[in-house]
């Protein structure tokens, strides 16, 4: 796997208003530019914030330096205009390796259990969000969680550019983390597993 790029900068606004397919959403909140997995699949290879970059999808990652003080204020001034709904992410993996040193994603999710939005809904492919159970049950409710694993069979492999199948240990985090969800009765979890979708083809 090539080294990525990976730069510290200071964000202009950390809330976009939400738009196109996530018009059910008030607002994307994304907590990196750019997203180290470079999923083969993944359509913001052909969107402008991908596309006039000098480099490749999945060789680089932006982390917003400051996207909880920023999230702290913009999160604040939108409510008083109306419900917040977050997608969280709609342009990088919020759970990408980066995060494991990063803590960026946990930093925003403690600023939104302070103040939390109407609505929150997760996306991604990472068994590390797991490490959040704690965070997502405060938010109880008002979170939804959505987990993707596109298959558990070595011969797609070469189909994700990411060259990561899920380990067993990935799938044994990813059990206990359903258990805890059912113990908690929160409403958190969308699982989808992408072998069941391949053995039919």
């Amino acid at each position: 796997m090539r080294e990525k790029t990976i730069l510290h900068k200071q964000a202009r606004t950390i809330l976009t208003k939400a738009s196109g397919f996530l018009e059910g959403y008030s607002h994307t909140l994304n907590p990196y530019v750019g997203c180290a997995y470079g999923c083969s699949y993944c359509y913001v290879r052909k969107m402008p914030i991908a596309l006039f970059r000098e480099e490749s999808w999945g060789d680089y990652v932006d982390v917003k330096a400051n996207a909880k003080s920023l999230l702290i204020k913009e999160l604040r001034r939108e409510k008083q205009k109306g419900p917040v709904t977050i997608f969280m992410s709609s342009s990088t993996d919020p759970y990408q390796p980066i995060e494991y040193k990063e803590e960026l994603t946990r930093n925003l999710l403690e600023a939104l259990t302070e103040d939390p939005p109407d609505f929150l809904f997760i996306q991604t492919r990472s068994p590390m969000v797991t490490r959040d159970l704690d965070l997502f049950q405060k938010l109880k409710d008002r979170l939804l969680v959505s987990i993707t694993i596109e298959t558990d069979e070595d011969r797609f492999e070469s189909s994700f550019l990411h060259k990561h199948l899920p380990s067993e240990g990935d799938y044994e985090l990813l059990k206990n983390f359903m258990r805890m969800v059912f113990k908690h009765k929160l409403r958190l979890l969308h699982f989808y597993q992408a072998h069941q979708i391949s053995q039919q083809s």
